[in-house]
Protein backbone atom coordinates (compact mmCIF):
# COMPACT_ATOMS: atom_id res chain seq x y z
CA UNK A 1 0.00 0.00 0.00
CA UNK A 2 1.44 3.05 -1.30
CA UNK A 3 1.03 6.15 1.93
CA UNK A 4 0.46 9.69 0.15
CA UNK A 5 2.79 12.36 1.36
CA UNK A 6 0.58 15.34 3.20
CA UNK A 7 3.04 18.39 3.21
CA UNK A 8 3.93 20.06 6.54
CA UNK A 9 6.38 22.50 5.54
CA UNK A 10 6.17 26.04 7.12
CA UNK A 11 8.53 29.05 6.20
CA UNK A 12 10.00 28.92 9.92
CA UNK A 13 11.07 25.44 9.19
CA UNK A 14 14.15 25.12 6.56
CA UNK A 15 15.09 21.42 7.10
CA UNK A 16 11.25 20.34 5.81
CA UNK A 17 10.97 23.20 3.51
CA UNK A 18 14.59 21.40 1.71
CA UNK A 19 12.90 17.40 2.32
CA UNK A 20 9.76 18.54 0.35
CA UNK A 21 12.33 20.07 -2.32
CA UNK A 22 14.59 17.07 -2.31
CA UNK A 23 11.20 14.58 -2.86
CA UNK A 24 9.91 16.73 -5.52
CA UNK A 25 13.26 16.27 -7.16
CA UNK A 26 15.47 19.30 -6.66
CA UNK A 27 18.76 17.44 -6.31
CA UNK A 28 20.36 20.84 -4.37
CA UNK A 29 18.29 19.85 -1.44
CA UNK A 30 19.66 17.02 -0.51
CA UNK A 31 23.34 18.80 0.10
CA UNK A 32 21.53 21.98 1.53
CA UNK A 33 19.53 20.01 4.07
CA UNK A 34 23.07 18.00 4.77
CA UNK A 35 25.07 21.71 5.47
CA UNK A 36 21.78 22.38 7.29
CA UNK A 37 21.56 19.94 9.92
CA UNK A 38 24.74 18.12 10.00
CA UNK A 39 26.24 19.72 12.96
CA UNK A 40 23.25 19.39 15.34
CA UNK A 41 23.03 15.87 14.27
CA UNK A 42 26.99 15.35 14.40
CA UNK A 43 26.60 16.54 18.14
CA UNK A 44 23.40 14.27 19.04
CA UNK A 45 25.26 11.05 17.40
CA UNK A 46 28.30 12.04 19.90
CA UNK A 47 26.05 12.01 23.07
CA UNK A 48 24.41 8.63 22.09
CA UNK A 49 27.50 7.03 20.97
CA UNK A 50 30.15 9.20 21.74
CA UNK A 51 33.05 7.04 22.84
CA UNK A 52 32.28 4.61 20.14
CA UNK A 53 32.27 7.43 17.31
CA UNK A 54 35.74 8.72 18.81
CA UNK A 55 37.10 5.72 18.94
CA UNK A 56 37.13 4.86 15.48
CA UNK A 57 37.75 8.26 14.10
CA UNK A 58 34.51 9.04 12.52
CA UNK A 59 34.88 12.82 11.39
CA UNK A 60 32.90 15.54 10.07
CA UNK A 61 32.84 13.76 6.63
CA UNK A 62 32.22 10.62 7.43
CA UNK A 63 28.77 12.14 9.22
CA UNK A 64 28.39 13.71 5.69
CA UNK A 65 28.61 10.54 4.12
CA UNK A 66 26.25 8.69 6.59
CA UNK A 67 23.65 11.40 5.99
CA UNK A 68 23.62 11.10 2.70
CA UNK A 69 23.55 7.02 2.50
CA UNK A 70 21.15 7.67 4.92
CA UNK A 71 18.93 9.50 3.15
CA UNK A 72 19.60 8.28 -0.14
CA UNK A 73 18.57 4.56 0.31
CA UNK A 74 16.24 5.10 3.40
CA UNK A 75 12.30 5.78 2.61
CA UNK A 76 11.22 9.09 1.47
CA UNK A 77 9.85 10.00 4.97
CA UNK A 78 8.30 13.24 5.64
CA UNK A 79 8.35 14.86 9.34
CA UNK A 80 6.02 16.95 11.18
CA UNK A 81 8.67 19.31 11.98
CA UNK A 82 12.83 19.85 12.14
CA UNK A 83 13.12 18.52 15.58
CA UNK A 84 11.43 14.68 14.40
CA UNK A 85 13.58 15.21 11.13
CA UNK A 86 16.75 15.25 13.37
CA UNK A 87 15.76 13.33 16.14
CA UNK A 88 14.96 10.51 13.48
CA UNK A 89 18.35 11.12 11.40
CA UNK A 90 20.31 11.05 14.36
CA UNK A 91 19.18 7.55 15.53
CA UNK A 92 19.56 6.24 12.21
CA UNK A 93 23.50 7.24 11.90
CA UNK A 94 24.35 6.20 15.39
CA UNK A 95 22.93 2.79 14.47
CA UNK A 96 25.48 3.14 10.85
CA UNK A 97 28.24 3.47 13.27
CA UNK A 98 27.26 0.95 15.19
CA UNK A 99 26.82 -1.95 12.23
CA UNK A 100 30.10 -0.59 10.58
CA UNK A 101 31.75 -1.20 13.87
CA UNK A 102 30.06 -4.69 14.41
CA UNK A 103 31.33 -5.26 10.55
CA UNK A 104 34.83 -4.05 10.48
CA UNK A 105 35.61 -4.44 7.00
CA UNK A 106 32.49 -2.22 6.40
CA UNK A 107 31.53 -4.62 3.59
CA UNK A 108 27.99 -4.85 4.16
CA UNK A 109 27.67 -1.25 4.38
CA UNK A 110 28.27 -1.08 0.79
CA UNK A 111 25.45 -3.48 0.24
CA UNK A 112 22.48 -1.55 1.45
CA UNK A 113 19.56 -4.36 2.39
CA UNK A 114 17.50 -2.69 0.14
CA UNK A 115 17.14 0.56 -2.02
CA UNK A 116 13.72 1.91 -0.16
CA UNK A 117 14.06 5.22 -1.71
CA UNK A 118 10.60 5.10 -3.99
CA UNK A 119 8.97 4.66 -0.72
CA UNK A 120 7.25 7.67 0.55
CA UNK A 121 5.99 7.73 4.43
CA UNK A 122 4.32 10.35 6.58
CA UNK A 123 5.51 10.21 9.85
CA UNK A 124 3.67 12.52 12.56
CA UNK A 125 -0.04 11.47 11.94
CA UNK A 126 -1.69 8.11 11.93
CA UNK A 127 -1.53 5.79 8.92
CA UNK A 128 -3.63 3.18 7.91
CA UNK A 129 -2.02 -0.05 9.79
CA UNK A 130 0.27 -2.91 7.85
CA UNK A 131 0.22 -6.16 8.21
CA UNK A 132 2.86 -7.88 10.23
CA UNK A 133 6.20 -6.40 8.84
CA UNK A 134 8.25 -10.01 8.18
CA UNK A 135 5.39 -11.60 6.06
CA UNK A 136 4.89 -8.06 4.61
CA UNK A 137 8.21 -7.34 3.38
CA UNK A 138 8.33 -8.09 -0.25
CA UNK A 139 6.20 -5.36 -0.56
CA UNK A 140 8.12 -1.54 -0.92
CA UNK A 141 6.38 0.32 1.83
CA UNK A 142 5.98 -1.99 4.31
CA UNK A 143 9.95 -3.06 4.11
CA UNK A 144 9.98 0.37 4.39
CA UNK A 145 7.89 0.64 7.90
CA UNK A 146 10.20 -2.21 9.10
CA UNK A 147 13.69 -0.42 8.31
CA UNK A 148 12.27 2.80 10.24
CA UNK A 149 10.66 0.28 12.91
CA UNK A 150 14.42 -1.25 13.05
CA UNK A 151 16.01 2.04 14.12
CA UNK A 152 14.14 1.69 17.82
CA UNK A 153 15.34 -1.77 18.18
CA UNK A 154 18.31 -2.86 20.35
CA UNK A 155 21.23 -2.94 18.84
CA UNK A 156 21.27 -7.26 19.54
CA UNK A 157 17.94 -7.08 18.57
CA UNK A 158 18.75 -5.14 14.93
CA UNK A 159 21.32 -7.55 14.25
CA UNK A 160 19.46 -10.71 15.09
CA UNK A 161 16.51 -9.23 12.68
CA UNK A 162 19.25 -8.05 9.91
CA UNK A 163 21.21 -11.76 10.34
CA UNK A 164 17.87 -13.99 10.27
CA UNK A 165 15.45 -11.88 7.88
CA UNK A 166 17.97 -10.03 5.39
CA UNK A 167 21.20 -12.32 5.38
CA UNK A 168 18.29 -15.62 6.00
CA UNK A 169 20.95 -17.34 8.07
CA UNK A 170 19.88 -20.39 9.59
CA UNK A 171 18.92 -20.09 13.60
CA UNK A 172 21.98 -22.86 14.22
CA UNK A 173 24.44 -21.11 12.38
CA UNK A 174 23.35 -17.77 14.29
CA UNK A 175 23.48 -19.52 17.62
CA UNK A 176 27.05 -20.85 16.99
CA UNK A 177 27.93 -17.32 16.73
CA UNK A 178 25.85 -15.86 20.11
CA UNK A 179 27.19 -19.51 21.75
CA UNK A 180 23.77 -19.97 22.40
CA UNK A 181 21.28 -22.74 21.56
CA UNK A 182 19.12 -22.76 17.99
CA UNK A 183 15.70 -23.34 20.01
CA UNK A 184 17.24 -19.91 22.35
CA UNK A 185 17.42 -18.02 19.49
CA UNK A 186 14.60 -18.54 17.54
CA UNK A 187 12.58 -17.63 20.49
CA UNK A 188 14.38 -14.30 20.96
CA UNK A 189 13.80 -13.91 17.24
CA UNK A 190 10.51 -14.20 17.56
CA UNK A 191 9.98 -11.83 20.66
CA UNK A 192 12.10 -9.17 18.56
CA UNK A 193 9.58 -9.76 15.71
CA UNK A 194 6.80 -9.12 17.95
CA UNK A 195 8.25 -5.88 18.93
CA UNK A 196 9.66 -4.78 16.00
CA UNK A 197 5.43 -5.00 15.36
CA UNK A 198 4.60 -2.88 17.94
CA UNK A 199 6.85 -0.60 16.69
CA UNK A 200 6.24 0.06 13.33
CA UNK A 201 2.28 0.49 14.64
CA UNK A 202 3.30 2.91 16.93
CA UNK A 203 5.25 4.73 13.63
CA UNK A 204 2.50 4.48 11.74
CA UNK A 205 -0.17 5.78 14.67
CA UNK A 206 1.80 8.77 14.93
CA UNK A 207 4.19 8.44 17.82
CA UNK A 208 7.37 9.46 16.66
CA UNK A 209 8.03 12.19 19.11
CA UNK A 210 6.97 8.89 21.93
CA UNK A 211 9.24 6.81 20.77
CA UNK A 212 12.51 9.76 20.08
CA UNK A 213 11.86 10.95 23.60
CA UNK A 214 13.92 8.32 24.75
CA UNK A 215 16.66 10.00 23.52
CA UNK A 216 16.38 13.02 25.43
CA UNK A 217 15.80 16.46 24.04
CA UNK A 218 18.20 17.97 22.31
Amino acid sequence: MRHSVKPFMTAADPTIELLQRWHGGDPTALASLVELDRPWIEAKVRRLRGSLAQRHGETMDDFQDLMLRALQYAPRFVCANRRQFRGLLARMISNLITDKVRRANGAELDRPMADLSQSHLTLGQAVASSTNPADAAARQDDLAWMHLGMQFLDDEERELIWQRHFCERNFADIAADLQSSADAVRMRFHRTLLRLATLVHRLQQGQLDELLASDGEA
